[in-house]
């Protein structure tokens, strides 16, 4: 009876965590492109602008700089399946590779479109160090999207750290949630 109940609870947990891996399914080129790509039919932009600091080496000093990029907020997709080891910028898995590669097919079939890569943690840690690890999460991420083909022209990053989350960080589940890259269309 034991075994019985076991395995019950094994299953249980491993259809659990299919259900959500299923809910971070790899996003389609087609869909994203649709979105991305400037038509007609998008009279009028939802302006907004993304504004942060980054730290600039000048000489023998290191500055902090205000960085404002406006973007047509109607075009953020939000990628919690491009996955980051807690306080790493490696990226995780094969489902990451698999978005970034369809995430890079549609910036292509989007035309000449700029794109907007911010990266973005939870709230763990020392306020600049995540910081510095969202700036280095999206750098990987616009390393990869040259890699598979988007012309580096054509990209530009931001690190928001934890000042933007979207949950409020109670616990892992949350905190995951915040640990994310997003994408907008330039405007």
């Amino acid at each position: 009876m034991k075994h019985v109940l076991l395995l019950s609870f094994t299953l249980s947990l491993l259809l659990a965590s299919f259900v959500n891996a299923s809910d971070q399914a790899v996003i389609s080129a087609e869909q994203l492109a649709k979105k991305w790509k400037r038509t007609k039919s998008l009279a009028t932009p939802v302006e907004e602008t993304r504004t942060t600091t980054v730290k600039v080496t000048k000489g023998l000093t290191v500055e902090v700089q205000k960085v404002e990029v406006k973007v047509d907020a109607d075009t953020q997709e939000r990628f919690q399946n491009v996955r980051f080891e807690l306080g790493s910028d490696q990226i995780q898995d094969g489902r990451s590779f698999r978005q970034l590669a369809e995430i890079a097919k549609a910036m292509q079939m989007a035309g000449t479109e700029t794109f907007l890569i911010e990266g973005h943690t939870c709230d763990l840690g020392p306020d600049a160090d995540n910081k510095d690890l969202s700036q280095r999460r999206a750098e990987v991420v616009v390393a990869e999207l040259i890699r598979l083909g988007v012309p580096a022209y054509r990209l530009q990053f931001l690190g928001f750290g934890e000042e933007r989350p979207v949950t409020a960080n109670l616990d892992e589940s949350e905190r995951s949630v915040n640990r994310r890259v997003e994408i907008y269309r330039k405007l």
